[in-house]
């Protein structure tokens, strides 16, 4: 398969970033965005307002047209919100593609409230021609660091074992490493469940519980990681990889997570509106919270980590539920 052309829909930092990456790798890459007042940015600055020492490659191009965004690509890369995909696809991409096969990379992380699909499988729902074409890239992988030329690794798994290995050498070059997988659903659940877990970490650390509850919280919550993965039919070994303990941990333990910092917020005692509005920029673990509770108790999981940052984000109850789903039932109020 040969790739000249590589469009990036979303222009927020990691979209920027992947498609910087791309274009310095000597691909001619379309960099798509919505938010007029961001793409006007770009535009005006050739800079991302967001990103220290960003100055946006030659070989990349800003448009906020989708139909142009698509012409003559080679590949599709998505970064925008899990939300929005199912609605892109139906109304902005298929009627442009028109059957029309192009490989997909999934950036976003996400579940899909009552039909527990993952970003992958809502792709190839609405866009059927692209059967096998779509590729879960999830990882330990801040953007600001990549940005900054940090090496990291992350993981693409499709179910094309050739596709997935040709679009690894696309994606693969310093400072990122890319490592091919064929789970794609445990990758895709270990992306959405790890949010979540980040939430819980950021919620000790606002209740100012320190490391060890946290490594602990971290601990639990791979057993449940794992127990959701499997009963969604993606494999054990996925709880370990990258995708699955390396992001968890990852986005867990940094300041520089958006999950842990709104979980932070909620565990400080703010709303769950109050906690979004602080963070700003979108949080992709509140969009799972209520899918990966539900795939919980569809299942008949024993999730108490999951159950309780449900409660927190999805009933407003008081931070300390956590601590006492963690078996120290001392903490708060009963």
């Amino acid at each position: 398969m040969k790739i000249n052309n590589i469009t990036v829909f979303g222009a927020g930092i990691w979209g920027s970033v992947i498609a910087q990456h791309l274009a310095q790798k000597g691909f001619h890459v379309r960099l798509w965005e919505y938010n007029e007042q961001l793409l006007n940015v770009l535009k005006t600055m050739g800079r991302h307002p967001n990103i220290p020492n960003f100055k946006l490659h030659d070989n990349l191009r800003l448009t906020g047209n989708v139909a142009e965004a698509v012409e003559n690509t080679d590949l599709i890369i998505f970064v925008i919100s899990s939300k929005a995909i199912r609605a892109f696809c139906r109304e902005q991409l298929k009627p442009l593609l028109a059957g029309r096969v192009v490989p997909v990379i999934s950036a976003s992380k996400g579940i899909e409230e009552k039909t527990f699909k993952t970003i992958c499988e809502i792709v190839e729902e609405e866009l059927p021609q692209l059967k096998d074409k779509v590729l879960a890239f999830s990882g330990p992988s801040f953007a600001l660091e990549v940005a900054q030329n940090v090496p990291t690794k992350i993981m693409l798994a499709g179910a094309d074992k050739q596709l997935t290995q040709e679009l690894a050498t696309v994606l693969n070059g310093d400072p990122i490493i890319v490592v091919p997988a064929t789970d794609r659903r445990g990758v895709e659940y270990g992306g959405g469940v790890k949010n979540v877990i980040a939430i819980g970490c950021g919620v000790i650390d606002g209740i100012g519980d320190g490391a060890n509850a946290k490594a602990a919280l971290i601990t639990q919550a791979m057993q449940e990681m794992n127990d959701i993965i499997v009963s969604q039919g993606g494999a054990s070994g996925t709880v370990y990889s990258l995708a699955g303990f390396g992001d968890a941990i990852l986005t867990g333990m940094s300041a520089i997570s958006r999950n842990r910092r709104l979980g932070e917020k909620l565990g400080a005692g703010l709303s769950l509106e109050e906690a979004k509005k602080e963070v700003g920029t979108i949080a992709e673990g509140v969009n799972s919270v209520q899918s990966v509770y539900d795939i919980a108790r569809k299942n008949n999981l024993h999730t108490p980590i999951i159950d309780a940052i449900w409660q927190l984000v999805c009933q407003g109850q008081q931070p300390h539920v956590l601590l006492r789903a963690m078996g120290f039932t001392n903490r708060g109020n009963k």
